[in-house]
């Protein structure tokens, strides 16, 4: 039987070696140009938790929060953004994606697993079967 180290090693280097070969697919849908990587962590940020204080923003991102108030203002004007009274406490100001910014994160999201999906279309069914058994113990893992 194989070591849990030796298993690691396995994983992260067919891991390594996927994400090497996926570089030669059209990737262009991951990437937008018009974003900054630290605008895409905020987008990301408030896709996952929902409208956020500029502060825990800030707090998340490592950065100030006027960083974090530039940032909201560039995305504001494309309309990814808004700012919005916290129900809880309407002296907070809270970011929330726009529908517009929830489907430019998901669109990204979808783009990423479009090029997974055909990659599992093209396994073995028993290798599919395997892989699913160990990505529902990956999120089981994660979620404890």
């Amino acid at each position: 039987m194989d070591s849990r180290h030796q298993l690691v090693h396995q994983v992260l280097t067919a891991h390594e070696e996927t994400s090497r070969l996926l570089l030669k697919e059209d990737l262009s849908t991951l990437f937008d140009a018009t974003l900054t990587v630290p605008q895409i962590q905020l987008l990301a940020l408030l896709y996952r938790d929902g409208p956020t204080s500029g502060h825990a923003v800030a707090e998340h991102l490592g950065v100030s929060t006027p960083t974090v108030s530039g940032m909201v203002d560039r995305l504001e004007g494309q309309g990814m953004v808004e700012r919005r009274a916290d129900p809880a406490d309407r002296r907070v100001r809270l970011i929330a994606l726009t529908g517009a910014g929830e489907q430019r994160v998901a669109s990204v999201h979808e783009a990423g697993w479009r090029i997974g999906r055909e990659l599992m279309e093209r396994m073995e069914l028993d290798d599919l079967r395997a892989l699913a058994r160990g990505m529902d113990a990956l999120a089981r893992a994660a979620r404890s």
